[in-house]
């Protein structure tokens, strides 16, 4: 039995070669790949049980590539819901970012890999961050957003992380309550359209609804009988998953 946890700052040893096209990050017992082509669009194309180097062009042939964007931004061809939208100082709505480069780091107990997006027009910068631990089938994730824009550009939605997740038979549980009775769990399935988790409070994380999230990707949890993913927002404020 296996467990693939995935810690999403919103809370993969890591292996990483030579940026090429694909970067490759693994932890013990899972891999995130990521196309990120100069000057092309940052990509998630694998999450799941680990793989080598020497596997990806398998990931590539068996169609079984998510090819989804990896931080998707409102503008000319976003189809599905924006990880990040923004207006402009001179009031125009869209953005288009590029990769421009890679960076590893080594760190005490992880690896950071720092990926950077810049508009193909306005100068204006993403950084998306995966921070793989060695001893655990972590990665910590976010990003950071930076401009140059002679004039305020006015952030509409930004978002910490963001991961595609295939159709099917998939199920997500999250925990929710009150005071003296914090810990309920819901499990329900995780159907077309969009399912929101917020907490209003602004400073007890742990009433209401909470910052983590569990999905079974092929039928409902049963007592850690499947494969799950595991999602931690770290936060001590508001927020909004969806």
């Amino acid at each position: 039995m296996k467990k693939f946890l995935l810690g999403i700052c919103l809370l993969l040893s890591t292996s990483l070669y030579a940026w090429e096209k694909d970067v490759l990050v693994s932890t013990p017992n899972t891999s995130l790949l990521l196309s990120a082509p100069q000057n092309g669009e940052l990509k998630i194309v694998y999450y799941g049980e680990k793989i080598g180097m020497e596997d990806i062009p398998q990931i590539y042939d068996a169609g079984v590539s998510f090819n989804k964007p990896a931080y998707p931004v409102f503008g000319i061809e976003c189809r599905d819901e924006a990880a990040l939208q923004v207006k402009h100082a001179d009031g125009n709505l869209s953005l288009d970012l590029i990769v421009t480069d890679v960076k590893t780091e080594p760190l005490a107990n992880a690896q950071l890999t720092q990926i950077s997006l810049k508009d193909k027009i306005y100068p204006f910068e993403v950084k998306v961050m995966y921070k793989a631990y060695t001893q655990s089938d972590i990665i910590e994730t976010w990003t950071e957003i930076s401009h140059q824009e002679k004039k305020p550009v006015m952030l509409q939605q930004f978002a910490s992380a963001y991961l595609p997740i295939r159709r099917g038979d998939v199920w997500i549980s999250h925990l929710h309550g009150s005071w003296a009775n914090e810990g309920k769990v819901t499990t329900e399935p995780l159907t077309t359209g969009m399912r929101v988790i917020k907490n209003k409070d602004g400073a007890r994380n742990s009433h209401t609804d909470h910052a983590e999230v569990m999905i079974s990707l092929d039928g409902k949890q049963c007592d850690w009988c499947r494969p799950m993913l595991f999602g931690q927002l770290q936060t001590s404020r508001r927020y909004s998953r969806r």
